[in-house]
């Protein structure tokens, strides 16, 4: 089993990631005039910047000693094509990109908001009414991934931007187009510990199934402010997850169920996301047309 140096991806939400610090902000990155560095992960780092028109975009680029590696160019223009495939409403939404400049880049359009594990760690698990907008929001945009034919395979709470419109799922950097061969990554797992589905542990080739397994644990996650399946070791926590030994207490009876069906050991008995999204939304009062959460939606209990 190979762990990529991309494990535990970092998206452009996360504040000081240490990452983010050595290179010095560009002033411009394809026309765009940078404001600051807002995150980084192993792979890349994103700034805010200015368009002509004066509106905030989040710019990615892929740290400069990737820029010149053609298996990272390669993946980070098909992160490119398959962010444009995806309904605007559920993602962050790609504006711009140039994969062929020495330095490639994607801008997309800036999101407000925490991240999931931003507001639980300030705030605390979400409840009621809350609770469920967001996990009935974020099986929407999981159909939505999966009806353009990907797989995001590193849905987790940093990855996930809780924004006035509803949750929108960001970085795919490591997501994967359905049609790619089937023997694509084998022997090669890409994602961040505790929400990689068991069948990826056994070198399996994710397909939406995995993603609906990740859900399932951030719905725990949100529900309860812990991690299902804990912390630890990669292998400590591979082992629980590949046992199904998830800590699920404290998540609602309404949606226990539906929390234990997405974390099934068998990728196969898993609901599909649209199941997911229809159980979920149903128990919403009054819920607004899919993929839209209301208007300026109050995420914090603070609030």
């Amino acid at each position: 089993m190979t762990v990529s140096a991309e494990f535990a991806t970092v998206p452009y939400p996360v504040w000081n990631s240490p990452g983010s610090e050595g290179e010095p902000p560009p002033g411009e990155i394809g026309g765009y005039r940078v404001v600051e560095r807002i995150g980084a992960g192993g792979a890349a780092v994103v700034h805010t910047a200015i368009d002509a028109a004066g509106d905030l975009v989040a710019v990615k680029t892929p740290h400069p000693e990737l820029a010149e590696d053609p298996v990272h160019r390669a993946r980070f223009a098909r992160e490119a094509v398959l962010l444009g495939r995806v309904d605007d409403a559920y993602v962050a939404a790609l504006v711009d990109a140039d994969v062929g400049a020495p330095r490639p880049w994607l801008a997309m359009r800036y999101l407000p908001g925490p991240t999931l594990g931003e507001l639980v760690d300030a705030d605390g698990p979400m409840a009621g009414a809350v609770l469920l907008e967001f996990t009935a929001g974020l099986a929407e945009a999981l159909v939505a991934i999966h009806r353009a034919g990907i797989v995001h395979r590193d849905l987790k709470p940093d990855n996930v931007i809780l924004s006035p419109d509803g949750p929108r799922v960001l970085d795919f950097g490591i997501a994967r187009a359905v049609e790619e061969p089937v023997t694509a990554g084998l022997g090669e797992i890409l994602g961040s510990p505790g929400w990689i589905s068991p069948e990826q542990f056994r070198e399996r080739v994710p397909q939406p199934s995995a993603d609906v397994f990740a859900w399932g644990g951030m719905t725990a996650y949100a529900s309860t402010g812990r991690r299902p399946f804990g912390s630890g070791t990669v292998r400590d926590t591979a082992m629980r997850v590949l046992n199904g030994l998830a800590d699920l207490r404290g998540t609602p009876h309404m949606l226990l169920p539906l929390v234990e069906a997405a974390l099934a050991t068998d990728p196969e008995r898993r609901p599909a996301a649209a199941e997911l999204a229809e159980a979920v939304g149903g128990l919403v009062p009054s819920r607004p047309a899919r993929g839209r959460a209301g208007p300026s939606l109050r995420w914090s209990r603070r609030s």
